[in-house]
């Protein structure tokens, strides 16, 4: 479910261009019911915090209700989809959906997020092209966020352990022989001034970039299924590399995009026990005469069953980041390891009780000489909640408790503590197929 509300492309406020962008994809839907299988699905999803305390730190406690967390999103309110997909013959199909954020703080942040529209077609049993909007998470990573970790301690996503194929653009895939899977795709390319190109999104503008840029975002992947054993898997991600090389005296600057090689092996041979480990390799890119060298990663996350208890732990960690100025200024940055530690038990009629830990440890930002850059000395942040779910459908569950996020000092700053009380409700109804096959 959490896949279903992730935020990538964010629209702009619910305006009259928007409303013809509503009009034109119910549109581009109506042919959708001459398919030989058509399947309709809703999902939504709503966050309510009845009390959060902020205490100690800087400044006076403070106390509010209402706010929710999505994810990393510090406003709460409610997230809707809306998906159809059709499919001929399983040979030719399209896809689409509508997605709707709304604020329950600020209703100027009424939105949509996505306009998803997407064709793909299969001229062979295992070939298939997409155009659009696409996915496909056959290589991702196995270990989500925990649920409960924006009141906790903040964790990473997926893409930490092996970055899935997720956007607008073009996507071959392949399954020449058994278990080898190979994927080759490159994002659209995007408007250099979306207010005079089209009243879409920016990716939806395919013709005004650089094309020759085209081919430093090329993302191809590899993953082959050892019977038995698990996942082995590997691919190249590229990028238009962008940076900040403002003066290293005002400010911290940021690595935005940079390719990358990636590697992961999930294991899943020994029945309850499921591990995935990856790591990512940047490439180093040079911009206005300043180096940038983006961190390495390794990611790891494992999974225990025994009969109705489940201990889940995922721990991910990044070194090596440099910006290098000229032969005698260099940035490094602080190195840093975020873990989660999230066991749980099932009880009778759908409900489960879980725990989740949270720890994030920075270390120093310095300069070539090994001094200390601005404030930024690290430190450690660190959180734990108890809750209670019940599920009741298949994605579909209710969930509250109690998250305590502990205050300290942390790049010299003085946090407070956050006591949170959130209940979360998430939905995603049945594929309903409106059409026999």
């Amino acid at each position: 479910m959490k896949k279903l509300f992730s935020i990538r492309n964010s629209g702009g406020k619910l305006r009259n261009k928007n409303r013809g962008i509503i009009a034109l994809a119910l549109i581009l839907l109506a042919p959708l019911v001459s398919a030989d299988e058509f399947t309709l699905q809703g999902a939504m999803e709503t966050v309510f915090v009845p009390i959060q305390a902020q205490m100690g730190g800087g400044g006076d406690d403070t106390a509010q209700t209402g706010l929710g967390v999505f994810g990393y999103s510090p406003n709460g309110g409610a997230r809707f989809k809306l998906m159809a997909n059709a499919s001929y013959d399983d040979r030719i199909g399209l896809i689409s959906y509508l997605r709707l954020y709304t604020s329950i703080a600020d209703n100027t942040q009424n939105r949509f997020d996505t306009i998803w529209l997407g064709l793909w077609v299969k001229p062979l049993d295992w070939l298939r092209f997409d155009v659009g909007s696409l996915e496909d998470w056959t290589l991702w990573g196995k270990f989500a966020q925990p649920t409960f970790a924006p009141y906790t301690q903040r964790s990473k996503d997926e893409d930490a352990i092996f970055t899935e194929f997720y956007y607008t653009g073009v996507l071959l895939t392949a399954r020449p022989v058994e278990n080898l899977f190979i994927g080759v795709g490159v994002p659209a390319l995007k408007s250099k001034d979306p207010d005079k190109s089209s009243s879409f999104q920016p990716s939806y503008a395919l013709f005004t970039e650089d094309s020759e840029k085209a081919y430093e975002r090329v993302q191809a992947a590899v993953g082959y299924t050892i019977d038995g054993i698990g996942l082995a898997r590997f691919q190249y991600v590229g990028a238009n590399p962008s940076g900040d090389a403002t003066s290293i005296d005002t400010k911290l600057p940021s690595i935005s995009s940079h390719a990358k090689i990636e590697g992961a092996f999930a294991y899943n041979g020994t029945e309850g026990l499921l591990v995935d480990v990856g790591f990512k390799v940047p490439i180093e890119f040079e911009k206005d005469e300043v180096k940038y060298l983006a961190p390495y990663y390794i990611s790891a996350g494992a999974r225990v069953t025994l009969s109705s208890f489940v201990i889940e732990g995922r721990a991910d960690g990044r070194f090596g980041s440099v910006i290098k100025y000229g032969s005698d200024s260099e940035l490094k940055f602080a190195p840093e390891i975020n873990f989660h530690l999230t066991p749980s038990y099932k009880l009778d009629n759908g409900f489960s009780v879980g725990l989740d830990f949270g720890l994030e440890w920075y270390g120093e930002t310095t300069d070539k000489d090994g001094n200390l850059y601005l404030n930024y000395d690290g430190g450690v942040r660190s959180g734990i909640g108890a809750y209670v779910r019940k599920d009741f459908a298949p994605g579909s569950y209710v969930m509250s408790g109690v998250g305590y996020h502990f205050g300290g000092e942390f790049n010299s700053v003085d946090q407070k503590s956050v006591f949170t009380i959130p209940i979360i409700f998430n939905y995603t109804s049945p594929k309903a197929s409106l059409l026999p096959k």
